[in-house]
C-alpha cells in the first residue's frame, strides 16, 4: 500500500470502501493540533493533503491534485483510545459521512478505512453507530488498507 500515489489517496478519501453512514459520530472533541499540516506521499510529487483548523472541534481538509482542490469539513472522536476522522461529503446535496481510523507518529500520519464489511445494514440513529464503534473497534479486521503520508 505504501507505493500509492497521493492520486489514489485522493480518490481513496473522496471514494472509498471506507464505512459511511448518513448519521456521523458525536463532535464533542477539540481538535488535535499534530493533524494540522501538509502530508504528501513518500514519493514526494506536488500533490497533498493539507489539514487546518476550521473551528474548536473541525477540520478543513484540502485535498489538492495538479489540476483541482477538494474541500472536506471533518472531526476527530477517540474511542477506546483509537482515534477516528468523521469526513462530511457531500454529493447531489446528500451528507454522507465516511469514517477513518488515524495515527499521528512523528512526521507520518497513518490513516486506514474503517471495514464496512463488519455492518450489514443503515444505522438508524447516531447512538447506534457510536455503539458499533464501541462493540467492535478492537476487532483486527475493524481497520484495513492502511496508507501513510508523510509531513514536510
Amino acid at each position: 500500500m505504501k507505493k500509492y500515489t497521493l492520486s489514489l489517496v485522493i480518490l481513496f478519501l473522496v471514494i472509498s470502501c471506507s464505512l459511511e453512514s448518513k448519521f456521523s459520530l458525536p463532535n464533542d472533541e477539540n481538535i488535535n493540533p499534530e493533524l494540522i499540516g501538509e502530508w504528501y506521499n513518500e514519493k514526494g510529487n506536488n500533490e497533498k493533503l493539507t489539514i487546518i483548523k476550521h473551528g474548536e472541534k473541525t477540520y478543513k481538509l484540502l485535498l489538492k491534485d495538479k489540476k483541482k482542490t477538494d474541500e472536506i469539513i471533518s472531526f476527530s472522536k477517540t474511542i477506546k483510545g483509537f482515534e477516528i476522522m468523521n469526513l462530511k461529503t457531500e454529493y447531489k446535496n446528500k451528507i454522507t459521512n465516511v469514517f477513518y481510523g488515524f495515527k499521528v507518529e512523528g512526521n507520518t500520519l497513518v490513516f486506514s478505512e474503517v471495514n464496512k464489511k463488519l455492518r450489514s445494514k443503515e444505522f438508524e440513529s447516531q447512538n447506534e453507530l457510536l455503539e458499533f464503534f464501541k462493540e467492535n473497534i478492537n476487532r483486527e479486521d475493524f481497520f484495513i488498507n492502511k496508507t501513510k503520508l508523510i509531513r514536510k
